[in-house]
C-alpha cells in the first residue's frame, strides 16, 4: 500500500472536483518523465536524512568502541537493511525465489550507500568526501553520455533502453524489475547520501545556530541552482536518478531542513512537530508494517460504516485518514512504552 500522507492528500483532492484531483494525482504517479513531481522528493530525502545523521552517529560510536567493532556494526546494519528491503520490495516472505525482484527498494539502496559512506567518513576528511561526491556525480553523467547501448536508438536517456537498464538486465537477469536500472544508479545513491552528510556536518558542528541556518540555506540554494542549470542538458530524471536530479532534490531537502531548524531550534516552535517525531522515532518499524499489512483495511474496521455515508470520494478520504490514524496510534504506543526499533 501507499504509505505516508500521500493517500490522504490524493483522496482529499478528489473532493474538490475531477480536474483538480487529476492534476494532484499526477503529482503522485511515477512515470518515466523529465522534471520533478512532488512524490519524487521522498526517496532521495530518505537517503539524504540517513547521511544527515551519520556524522553524529559514527562519531558517537567511534568514541565508545574500537574500529573493529565499528566496522562490524556497519556491516551488520547494512545486511539487515538489505534483507528488510528484500522483504518490503522483493516479497522475500512469499518464498517465490524464482520471481523475486532484487535491489528495487529504498532500504536496499540505503544499505549499500550507508556501507560506502560510513567507510568514507571513518577514513577521510570532508574535503576528500566532497571530491568523491563530485567525481561520482560527474562519472554517472559521463557514463550515460559516452557509452551507447544496444536498443537505445541514440537516446542515452530512453525509457525503453539505457545504460542503467542494460546493466541491470545483465547483472540481475530474471531478478531485475522491468524498466528500472538501480545497479548503476548506486553511484548516484552514494552521492545523494554524501550530500546529506555535508548537511549533517553543518548541523552537528560548533557554529552558532543562526550561522548554521545561513549555511544550510546557501548550501541548499546552490544545489537547486546547479541541478537546474545542469538539467538543461542533463535531464532531471527520477527513474534514472540522474546527477541533476540528485542536486535538485538534495537542495530542496536542505532548504526544508533549514526552515525546520529555524522554526524549531531557533524560534522554539516545536510542539506541532510531535505528530511527525513519533514516525521518525520508529521509522523502520512503521515502514515495514506498512509494507506487510494493509492499514486501509484495518482502519476500515473503525471508520468503514461512517465513511460510506459520504459517497465514494468521501469514503476513500476517511479510509485513508483512518489508516494513518491507526499507524500513528501504533507509533504513539511504542513511544510511550519507550520501544524504539533500530537497525
Amino acid at each position: 500500500m501507499d504509505i505516508g500522507g500521500a493517500p490522504i492528500f490524493e483522496t482529499f483532492t478528489r473532493l474538490w472536483g475531477e480536474d483538480f484531483a487529476k492534476a494532484a494525482a499526477d503529482q503522485f504517479s511515477y512515470p518515466f518523465v523529465h522534471g520533478l513531481k512532488l512524490c519524487f522528493i521522498a526517496m532521495p530525502m530518505f537517503l539524504f536524512v540517513v547521511g544527515l545523521v551519520m556524522p553524529f552517529s559514527l562519531n558517537n560510536r567511534r568514541e565508545k568502541k574500537d574500529n573493529k567493532k565499528i566496522y562490524g556494526h556497519i556491516v551488520k546494519r547494512s545486511l539487515i537493511l538489505f534483507i528488510l528491503g528484500l522483504i518490503a520490495g522483493g516479497h522475500l516472505l512469499h518464498l517465490e525465489f524464482a520471481n523475486m525482484p532484487v535491489y528495487n527498494n529504498v532500504l536496499e539502496y540505503i544499505s549499500i550507500s550507508y556501507l560506502v559512506c560510513a567507510v568514507l567518513i571513518l577514513n577521510t576528511n570532508t574535503r576528500v568526501q566532497m571530491i568523491v561526491t563530485g567525481i561520482l556525480l560527474l562519472l554517472y553523467w559521463l557514463l550515460f553520455v559516452f557509452i551507447p547501448v544496444p536498443g537505445g536508438g541514440g537516446d542515452h536517456f530512453s525509457k525503453q533502453m539505457n545504460l542503467a537498464i542494460y546493466i541491470d538486465n545483465i547483472l540481475l537477469g530474471p531478478f531485475h524489475s522491468p524498466g528500472s536500472g538501480r545497479v548503476l544508479s548506486t553511484i548516484s545513491f552514494i552521492a545523494n547520501m554524501l550530500l546529506g552528510v555535508f548537511a549533517g556536518q553543518i548541523i552537528f558542528g560548533n557554529r552558532d545556530k543562526k550561522e548554521k541556518v545561513k549555511r544550510l540555506f546557501i548550501y541548499g540554494a546552490a544545489m537547486v541552482l546547479a541541478g537546474t542549470v545542469w538539467g538543461q542538458f542533463y535531464p532531471v530524471i527520477r527513474v534514472l536518478w540522474t546527477s541533476s536530479f540528485v542536486l535538485v532534490t538534495c537542495g530542496i531537502s536542505t532548504l526544508l531542513l533549514a526552515f525546520l531548524y529555524l522554526i524549531i531550534d531557533i524560534w522554539g516552535y516545536s510542539k506541532w512537530a510531535f505528530f511527525f517525531v513519533l514516525f521518525g522515532a520508529n521509522s523502520i518499524a512503521i515502514y515495514m508494517m506498512a509494507h506487510l499489512f494493509d492499514f486501509r483495511l484495518i482502519g476500515d474496521v473503525f471508520v468503514g460504516g461512517l465513511s460510506r455515508l459520504f459517497g465514494p470520494n468521501g469514503h476513500d478520504f476517511i479510509q485513508a485518514v483512518g489508516a494513518m490514524t491507526v499507524m500513528w496510534l501504533i507509533v504513539y504506543w511504542m513511544y510511550r512504552k519507550k520501544i524504539f526499533i533500530k537497525v
